[in-house]
């Protein structure tokens, strides 16, 4: 592997590709027949935290943080936009760690409801993300 050749606060770009690919897998996962919806979930969960790129782009000082509501708090402080997805940030912090490893919640507690809940609040995301930073580079930000 490989030694980066920037450091992960210098490469917004890179962190929503990662994002971006999480949300992909989790659509897929989601198309099978018998989805993993605690993964799933967790993917989720891990594309919105990805999406952490907004702020890196908008030269906020890299915070090692899971909490998507904490970030979101964040994201206001630059673009007041983000406030509409706090309730999604509370859905996707369930699973920062729920559903990742045994006993962590009981697997079947995870079903589909669950997991297109999850799905439809990381979309959210993504897409209040890519829209604001193309407002920005719209306006030459």
């Amino acid at each position: 592997m490989s030694v980066p050749s920037k450091p992960p606060e210098k490469t917004p770009r890179e962190w929503l590709r990662y994002a971006k690919g999480d949300i992909d897998v989790a659509e897929r996962e989601m198309a099978y027949t018998s989805p993993a919806y605690h993964t799933l979930c967790f993917l989720c969960q891990s594309a919105a935290e990805k999406f952490k790129g907004y702020l890196i782009a908008q030269s906020w000082p890299l915070k090692r943080t899971h909490d998507i509501v904490d970030l979101l708090g964040d994201c206001t402080q630059y673009d007041r936009t983000f406030n509409v997805l706090i309730p999604d940030g509370v859905i996707l912090n369930e699973y920062i760690t729920q559903g990742r490893y045994p006993g962590d919640v009981a697997f079947e507690d995870i079903g589909p409801d669950e997991a297109q809940q999850a799905l439809k609040a990381a979309c959210r995301i993504r897409d209040v993300v890519l829209a604001r930073l193309s407002a920005s580079t719209k306006r030459g930000g």
